[in-house]
């Protein structure tokens, strides 16, 4: 274990940092300049090729970052799992492509079957996707420094060849081709650094687990991305943009703190499998308060500035997005317990086919939901939000009972810190109300609001010592320390 958990988080957040700076930057361009109706329209595509993507993809990351964490000490066993799982990545891309091209044929023509046919590109490349590899060796130096040149590509090539409203296709085409690069580039690194021989596969024993990875860890199906699925059968382009643009937003921004969840995958996985259970549950609920500090508080000050936030990335002909973005925090601070639960807990400890039944029962009930909005005739993306929030609390109640009463883990999610860090981040609803009524002007109302809740967040937090405020400055004091006595 000489790979420290505290620089992989580094690495991990500014990777997670870039993934938001490139789309804050170029997400106002792209929804401000392209049409309505035809982002609309791509949206609606993106998101059933998003169901199709993960058949293709088969569970392998998931599968292959949790069982080669667990042997990754042993070059021979991975060698012969990443074989394993190439192959079957290989016939799993190979047979959802062919459906795909099939589906797009039948059910669509002109622009739309543009789209279709430019959105197999990431299929294909989809079949060199093993940064499992990568992630369950904790090469998180690597990952970044690639991600970080694909995505300034990105931006350059957006910046030049995205000029007008019709440009869809091309945006497409872009998207496309980032994603395909992104993989190749990850597959020779594999490569290079693991023995690769197709002669020693045996795929069927994989298949079972596979299929039920397939399911669990792909939660995004039944609930958000199922949910923009219908909008775009039942209330068209428009609606899956404007249930899709706030989603994506608290998305994005979420991907730093959920850098702690995916660091820490294959580190409990390790421990869960060679260590004690007590040393396993105290890394857990560390990780858990780490989580919180940081996501409650990003979560509620997006819900406080929803307004403007929505004003300033996608203009005012998509304001209808606010409500549907302040919903969208609610959701976020729960798909974070829930991630915790399913990543750092029911997974490391093998309780996948219990999952499996949590997440089917719950994703049933979200579909059964949605037809309802269709057939009383109240769908739209708000409604929509409502309805996964139902669903998330009620897996999120299935799963911590069966953890506490069958695993004997203590999760702990309710705790004086954890609360803390809600009553703090309460307290920026007001701080923006009062600012805003006010009125300083728009831009510096945002100054002053994020200003003053920063430091009343940061400021409590310092005057009671809390853990993780005095973690996160000793280790950038420590740094400061060693370049200036390095240099």
């Amino acid at each position: 274990m000489n790979k420290s958990l505290f620089k992989n988080t580094i690495y991990k957040s500014i990777l997670s940092f870039v993934n938001i700076v490139v789309p804050l930057l170029i997400g106002p361009y792209i929804v401000k300049l392209l049409d309505v109706e035809l982002y609309g329209i791509y949206n609606t595509v993106f998101a059933e090729f998003q169901v199709f993507l993960v058949f293709a993809s088969f569970g392998l990351y998931t599968y292959g970052v949790r069982e080669i964490s667990k042997i990754r000490n042993d070059k021979e066993k991975v060698s012969k799992l990443f074989s394993n799982l190439f192959a079957i990545s290989i016939i799993s891309n190979i047979l959802v492509c062919i459906i795909y091209f099939i589906y797009a044929f039948f059910t669509s023509n002109g622009i739309t079957l543009a789209l279709y046919c430019v959105m197999m590109i990431q299929i294909l490349g989809n079949v060199f996707y093993v940064e499992f590899v990568n992630e369950a060796l904790e090469n998180y130096k690597f990952i970044t420094i690639k991600t970080v040149i694909v995505k300034i590509l990105y931006l350059i090539a957006i910046l030049l060849l995205i000029k007008k409203p019709d440009d869809i296709v091309i945006y497409a085409v872009i998207v496309s081709l980032v994603v395909f690069i992104n993989n190749i580039i990850s597959f020779i690194y594999a490569k290079k650094h693991i023995k690769f021989d197709l002669k020693k596969v045996e795929l069927r024993k994989y298949i079972a687990p596979l299929t039920t990875i397939l399911i669990i860890s792909n939660i995004d199906l039944l609930y958000s991305q199922l949910d923009r699925v219908v909008l775009g059968k039942f209330a068209g382009g428009v609606a899956v943009s404007v249930y899709y643009i706030p989603y994506y937003i608290i998305s994005t921004l979420a991907a730093i703190p959920y850098s702690i969840i995916n660091v820490s995958i294959p580190r409990l996985s390790y421990i869960a499998a060679n260590e004690t259970k007590e040393g396993y549950e105290i890394s857990l609920n560390k990780i858990i308060s780490s989580l919180m500090f940081i996501i409650i508080p990003m979560c509620m000050g997006v819900f406080a500035l929803a307004n403007e936030v929505i004003y300033i990335y996608a203009g005012e002909k998509y304001m209808a997005c606010v409500s549907v973005l302040m919903i969208s925090c609610v959701v976020r601070i729960l798909l974070s317990i829930e991630s915790v639960l399913t990543n750092l807990v029911m997974y490391p400890n093998n309780q996948e086919r219990k999952l499996l039944k949590f997440t089917l029962s719950c994703g049933i009930l979200n579909l059964v939901l949605n037809l309802c909005l269709v057939y009383f005739k109240i769908l739209s993306p708000f409604a929509s939000m409502i309805t996964t929030i139902i669903v998330e609390v009620i897996l999120i109640l299935l799963e911590y009972r069966y953890i506490r009463k069958k695993l004997n883990i203590k999760p702990k999610f309710i705790s004086k810190q954890n609360l803390l860090y809600l009553g703090l981040s309460l307290l920026f609803i007001p701080i923006a109300f009062i600012i805003k009524k006010i009125d300083y002007g728009f831009y510096l109302n945002i100054c002053i609001i994020i200003t003053l809740c920063i430091l009343l967040y940061v400021g409590v937090l310092y005057l009671i010592k809390d853990d993780n405020l005095k973690l996160i400055i000793e280790k950038i004091f420590g740094i400061f320390r060693r370049r200036k006595k390095n240099g």
